[in-house]
């Protein structure tokens, strides 16, 4: 995509490798899980809490999330996956 169509910039900061349920829970619940304000459980989407699906445990509750994505059992096949750290930068110019 050229620059000047992009809405935001973001610059890669670290680059690594790692198993997957070597997620840090601060990692977990930045991977777009919602916190729940009330009672600060998490949950992968609004209103799930009232189905259950709602969990104290970032790394649990992102489990469900790679699961609801991947298939079932791709969480317990532990993967290497790539982690990608970014910023985003203000101000970017579009040029």
């Amino acid at each position: 995509m050229p620059r000047w169509a992009s809405r935001i910039t973001l610059e890669i900061t670290n680059v690594g490798v790692q198993r997957l349920q070597s997620i840090s829970q601060n990692d977990a619940a930045r991977e777009g899980l919602i916190k729940l304000p009330a009672t600060g459980r998490y949950c992968i989407n609004q209103g799930d809490q009232y189905f259950g699906a709602a969990s104290h445990d970032a790394h649990e509750v992102f489990s469900w999330l790679w699961e609801s994505i991947y298939g079932e059992e791709s969480w317990q096949a532990n993967p290497w996956v790539w982690v990608i750290e970014f910023k985003r930068v203000e101000g970017a110019s579009h040029d």
